[in-house]
């Protein structure tokens, strides 16, 4: 199971753990009649929201931690989720500030409950949600980097041999690729060095023909852990593709 397709299923437990947080507040505190015990209610919500915030975390980490290799600017909707998400951790804070310390504002403790519970929809309908329904639960490749954000998908790349897409081709490689590879070694790091890896017969990892089609492909679709660079414009990816064709 790959790490996207494991991250998308935890966000959806946290999309079931936010409804059954809304039912235990609505039950305990939105009925005249209680259908069901109180402290019960009240112990069930609050393990609720530990086993809630401790995905929220999990994930969060493995977020972070692509940003952080991979250097990405961020698309609209992975900002719109990041935003979501940090409106998440900042309410969650609150509400439990006002459990614990400020108690003349527990009154709007139920109203952040339920914006945490809304914002979660929201936060898992832009990353896991989407995940899963443009991948088929993971049966399928990711296709927008196939589209590359309605532009067609690179196909039959004629290799950049001017010095001017060598040079572009080796800042991007320094500020996506220099975290796990080594360009001119064959020394394994996070991933495999690349030191002429367009003049071998196949790929390192993927072990398909080492063309510029499958290196953008690789790039675009990424095989086994490598995290995804489909944002990457064509041109950019021919550039980085000039680049390693130095090596």
């Amino acid at each position: 199971m790959s790490i996207l397709l494991l991250k998308s299923m935890l966000s959806i437990v946290m999309v079931i753990l936010a409804v059954n947080a809304m039912f235990t507040m609505f039950e305990a505190f939105g009925r005249d009649e209680k259908r069901h015990d109180i402290e019960k209610l009240k112990i069930i919500h609050k393990a609720n929201g530990i086993i809630y915030i401790a995905l929220y975390i999990f994930i969060a980490y493995f977020c972070l931690n692509y940003i952080l290799q991979t250097k990405a600017e961020l698309s609209p909707r992975a900002a719109f989720h990041f935003v979501f998400a940090l409106t998440v951790i900042v309410l969650f804070g609150l509400k439990i500030s006002f459990i614990r310390i400020y108690r003349q504002f527990y009154r709007h403790v139920k109203t952040i409950g339920l914006l945490i519970a809304l914002l979660t929809f929201g936060m898992t309908g832009m990353s896991g949600g989407y995940y899963l329904f443009a991948t088929e639960f993971g049966t399928e490749p990711l296709r927008k980097a196939e589209t590359n954000r309605g532009n067609p998908a690179i196909a039959g790349i004629i290799v950049k041999t001017d010095p001017e897409s060598i040079r572009k081709g080796k800042e991007l490689y320094e500020s996506k690729c220099y975290f796990c590879h080594d360009a001119y070694s064959n020394k394994k790091e996070v991933g495999p060095g690349h030191k002429g890896i367009l003049k071998n017969p196949i790929l390192p990892v993927s072990k398909k023909p080492a063309t510029p089609e499958n290196v953008a492909n690789q790039l675009r679709n990424p095989y086994k852990n490598m995290p995804s660079f489909s944002y990457l414009l064509d041109e950019d990816v021919e550039n980085i593709i000039a680049f390693l064709n130095t090596l």
